[in-house]
C-alpha cells in the first residue's frame, strides 16, 4: 500500500492549527485555472509506502507545537482513499492531531473527513453549471457532502474569491444561500483572495496559466463578508 506525493513540508497555522507537517497527493480531478499546486495536477509525484509516511509523521511528533499535528492536501487527497484510510487509522491510533484539506467534490470525502481531526473544504461557487464549466466540479455532489458532514461536525470553508469566476453579486447572493441553510455552530469561512503564486509552476509544468484578470478588488472581498456577516456566518482569516 502505498501514497503517490508531490511535496512536503512544515507550515504554521495555514493548513490547520499550530505547526503542521503537510503531506501533498498527487492528481486531481478538477482543473481549476488559478491552481497554485499544478504539479500536483500534471506531474507524476513520487510513490511512498503508506508505512514510511506513518514511521515519518510519529518521528516528526516532536515539531507539532501549538496544537499542531500532519495535514494531507493535495491535488486532491481523497482520490487516494483507501491507503490515506490506512495512514490515518495508524496516525489517530497513536495519538497525532489529523487534518484534511479537499475539494469536497469526490465519493470517498466523507469517509476520510469522518476519521480526521480537522477538515477544511472548498466551496468554490454556488452555480453549478458555472463550476463544473470552469473547473469540472459537480456541485450537487459538493453541497450533498458538505451538507452531510457539517451537519455531524465542524468544517472549515474556504472560498477562493476569483475575478470573473465568482465575485459577482449573483455568486455572492448564492454563496448566502447555500451557507444560511448549514448550521451555523459548525462552520465558519473564509475568504481566500486570487493571487499568482501558481503561475511560473503552470510554465515549468509546459501548462497555460490562462487567468488573465482574476484580481479581485478590495471592495468587493469587503462586500462578500459583509453580506456574509450580515447574515450570520462567521468570517474569519487565518
Amino acid at each position: 500500500m502505498h501514497l503517490n506525493i508531490f511535496g512536503k513540508g512544515f507550515n504554521y497555522s495555514q493548513d490547520g492549527p499550530g505547526n503542521r507537517l503537510v503531506y501533498h497527493l498527487s492528481g486531481c480531478h478538477l482543473r481549476c485555472p488559478w491552481c497554485s499546486n499544478p504539479e500536483g495536477l500534471f506531474g507524476s509525484g513520487r510513490v511512498v509506502e503508506a508505512q514510511e509516511i506513518v514511521r515519518e509523521v510519529l518521528s516528526a511528533r516532536p515539531m507539532f507545537f501549538d496544537g499542531g499535528g500532519v495535514t494531507f492536501t493535495g491535488g486532491e487527497c481523497t482520490l487516494q482513499a483507501a491507503a490515506l484510510l490506512f495512514v490515518i487509522g495508524q496516525l489517530k491510533a497513536a495519538g497525532v492531531n489529523v487534518a484534511m484539506e479537499s475539494n469536497a467534490a469526490t465519493k470517498d470525502f466523507l469517509s476520510l473527513a469522518s476519521v480526521c481531526d480537522i477538515v477544511i473544504a472548498d466551496y468554490k461557487h454556488p452555480d453549478a453549471t458555472i463550476l463544473r464549466t470552469v473547473t469540472g466540479g459537480d456541485l450537487a455532489l459538493i453541497e450533498s457532502n458538505l451538507s452531510s458532514l457539517i451537519g455531524q461536525r465542524f468544517v472549515h470553508l474556504r472560498i477562493p474569491l476569483v475575478h470573473a469566476f465568482n465575485d459577482d453579486d449573483a455568486a455572492i447572493d448564492g454563496f448566502v444561500r447555500f451557507f444560511s441553510q448549514l448550521p451555523r455552530e459548525r462552520y465558519d469561512v473564509e475568504i481566500l483572495s486570487y493571487h499568482e503564486y501558481g503561475k511560473e509552476k503552470w510554465h515549468t509544468c509546459s501548462k497555460e496559466y490562462t487567468v488573465t484578470d482574476g484580481y479581485v478588488e478590495p471592495q468587493r472581498i469587503q462586500a462578500l463578508t459583509a453580506t456574509l456577516r450580515e447574515a450570520g456566518v462567521r468570517v474569519i482569516k487565518t
